[in-house]
């Protein structure tokens, strides 16, 4: 409530000092040095983003966080520090791949120069360690043609149960990345189906009803150590045959158990089982 007063008569070292009273691990040293930058008072600024155990409210990752270095990069330029803020900056981009903080590093860059380090940006996402980390730099850029290239690159990598993504990036692709889309949707599927989702069953038979549709464009593409759709198709048969619920949606099946089963069998479109 003091802080709020303080701030409210736009006393800033009434605000530092009464910040500077609570715990380490409870103080917002990227807030204080953000308003310090503000009021052009850049050298405090510096020392408030750089004290130990430094983050901001609810904020929880390492040092090179884009936030925290998109905030030192902005105070050392403030105090002519330019090449050590690019250096900051581009530093993070490595280690985090965040599309935000190459777009702060190549917008202080010369003409061309910017176009040689975004080359650069994305050849090293390729050859990222965490390629669902270069997935998400990819497409929040966005260059869809290298979000294809690096699944198609990793295509046993990708998580089908990462369904806050996947279902986004496959949509994305699949009118001219059918092979990239195919294989997304064919992880996201078979995540549901080795899982027993019952609940994602509606999903699942719409990611199978996209793979038929992109197959004509993907089946002479594919590598040849992926399997085309008829045989992937034959091959969740083979691996699911007792999952109706799944199988009633997509026509495959008997979508109808006998009403004598109905009491010991779960109702597979309300969702249970």
């Amino acid at each position: 409530m003091r802080q709020t007063i303080a701030s409210a008569r736009g006393d800033l070292d009434l605000l530092i000092a009464l910040e500077a009273k609570k715990q380490p691990h409870m103080q917002d040293y990227l807030g204080i040095a953000a308003q310090l930058l503000e009021a052009g008072r850049s050298a405090e600024a510096l020392d408030w983003v750089r004290k130990p155990g430094r983050r901001a409210l609810g904020e929880t990752g390492s040092d090179l966080s884009p936030a925290r270095v998109s905030l030192e990069a902005r105070i050392l330029e403030a105090t002519d520090e330019r090449p050590a803020a690019q250096a900051l900056r581009w530093c993070c981009f490595e280690a985090t791949l965040s599309a935000d903080i190459l777009r702060e590093h190549l917008k202080q860059l010369p003409d061309f120069e910017d176009i040689e380090t975004e080359d650069r940006a994305h050849a090293l996402a390729l050859e990222k360690a965490k390629p669902e980390a270069a997935l998400q730099f990819f497409l929040d850029w966005p260059r869809l043609d290298l979000a294809a290239k690096l699944i198609v690159m990793h295509p046993h990598r990708w998580n089908g149960g990462d369904w806050h993504s996947l279902p986004k990036a496959a949509a994305l692709l699949e009118h001219d990345y059918p092979l990239a889309a195919t294989i997304l949707y064919r992880a996201l599927l078979d995540d549901i189906l080795d899982r027993a989702r019952s609940k994602a069953y509606r999903h699942g038979a719409e990611y199978l009803g996209k793979l038929a549709l992109l197959a004509e464009a993907t089946d002479t593409t594919r590598p040849n150590e992926q399997a085309g759709h008829a045989a992937y198709l034959a091959k969740l048969k083979t691996a699911h045959p007792r999952k109706s619920g799944f199988w009633a949606r997509v026509g495959e099946g008997d979508p109808a158990p006998p009403q004598a089963s109905r009491s010991r069998r779960p109702n597979w479109d309300r969702g249970d089982g």
